[in-house]
């Protein structure tokens, strides 16, 4: 009998994998990679197959995380099919598997006006794409709720400031002291920080910037979040929760990301043997949806002009999982039951009652996308107390069952 020898493909993974953004992409391609067994991965580290001089290389196609200009051009001038997952940089070579920035700056400016505020602020990351989507995603939904601030006199559409500067300044890998390059000085965010009028809902691009304004603001006496609440992006979960106080941050979908531009180099090789149906063309751009914000105390408040409502809605959304009822509220706010309902449904308009509802609907959908528990399970961690009540006040929202909405909400192939 005659075994017939498999002719290898060798992909390269430009990735250091030194953090939570390109582990979870690792995942998406590891899983990709072992579903082919023509796959051989290159890489740095011990982990894979030794990857040293790119150039050189030889191989078949590489996934890259372009982080800066000089990579990208580096990887663009290989004659390699390139799929890169970073986003930064678009250059001609490249088919890019990203994040749908634009969508995630959308879901911040939602999730921020949600909390009840009416003053923003942006930092970000000068010269990258995503970034600037980002930025763009977060002004059109402020300004879809009716939220704008009046235009700007350097030429952008939004009326809300912006801080940004290049990544390595906000890594530290650039002089931030006084006296630095291009006067990129430390105190120059302090004083955007301090000019901020309160209340101010800050987006902040990634973790990296919303640490560091964390960091400040808590070093200038600034109230988080009740002055200045701060929201993330990458959700950086060890980092996002060592943060005093610990930082709120929209979710990625990595691993999704991972598989596709694994999946989407693929289709790349195969149509440029012929055998296959036509991968993504040179330029393409897929985006993949982000998965909803990871609440936490950055952001786990209400503001509006009725103190005792904001009091009231700040309460049941960080406890309404927990099985609260009106008679809870009533124990923190000194008003009537009938006083609280009628200031409540003037501010919020809706009741108590359905704002506890709603709270305990956010949780559940955020754990039926997040995680694989069951439908019982997350009926009782969200605070239902039984399945039958989590699918009867799931189907009233949300027009089916929680199972069927779970299964539409998926994002692997």
């Amino acid at each position: 009998m005659r075994i017939l020898a498999i002719e290898m493909r060798n992909i390269a993974i430009c990735m250091e994998l030194m953090d939570y953004y390109e582990h979870g992409i690792a995942r998406g391609l590891v899983r990709y990679a072992k579903s082919k067994l023509d796959w051989r991965l290159f890489g740095y580290g011990w982990m894979f197959h030794s990857l040293t001089d790119l150039g050189n290389w030889g191989g078949d196609g590489i996934i890259a995380r372009a982080e800066d200009a000089s990579t990208a051009d580096r990887l663009s001038s290989l004659d390699l099919p390139v799929v890169d997952v970073a986003g930064a940089y678009s250059r001609p070579h490249f088919r890019s598997v990203t994040n749908d920035d634009f969508l995630t700056g959308y879901e911040a400016a939602l999730h921020l006006s949600g909390c009840g505020f009416s003053r923003f602020a942006f930092l970000g990351v000068r010269g990258t794409l995503w970034s600037e989507e980002r930025r763009k995603g977060f002004a059109k939904g402020l300004e879809r709720q009716g939220l704008g601030q009046g235009a700007r006199n350097d030429g952008r559409e939004e009326g809300f400031p912006s801080f940004e500067r290049p990544l390595a300044w906000w890594e530290g890998r650039q002089e931030t002291g006084i006296g630095a390059k291009g006067g990129e000085r430390l105190e120059d965010l302090e004083a955007f920080l301090s000019a901020l009028k309160a209340p101010t809902a800050l987006f902040a691009c990634n973790d990296t910037t919303g640490l560091r304004a964390t960091e400040l603001a808590g070093r200038l006496g600034i109230a988080i979040p009740d002055s200045l609440a701060i929201l993330g992006v990458d959700n950086e979960d060890i980092l996002c929760e060592l943060a005093s106080p610990s930082l709120s941050s929209i979710m990625l979908d990595c691993e999704a990301i991972g598989f596709r531009a694994a999946a989407t180099l693929d289709a790349a090789l195969e149509d440029s043997q012929g055998i296959g149906p036509g991968g993504a063309s040179e330029g393409s751009r897929t985006a993949v949806p982000p998965k909803g914000v990871a609440e936490r105390e950055s952001t786990r408040i209400f503001t509006c002009e009725d103190e005792l409502v904001g009091k009231a809605v700040t309460f049941i959304r960080a406890h309404a999982h927990e099985g609260i009822d009106v008679s809870d509220l009533l124990r923190l706010v000194p008003v009537s039951r009938r006083s609280l309902e009628t200031r409540f449904r003037g501010q919020m308009n809706r009741s108590l009652h359905e704002e506890i509802v709603r709270a305990k609907l956010a949780r559940a959908k955020r754990l039926l996308k997040e995680s694989d528990r069951t439908v019982e399970d997350i009926a009782q961690e969200s605070g239902f107390g039984s399945p039958g009540r989590f699918h009867e006040a799931f189907k009233e929202v949300e027009g089916m069952p929680p199972g069927e909405w779970r299964k539409r909400q998926g994002t692997f192939p």
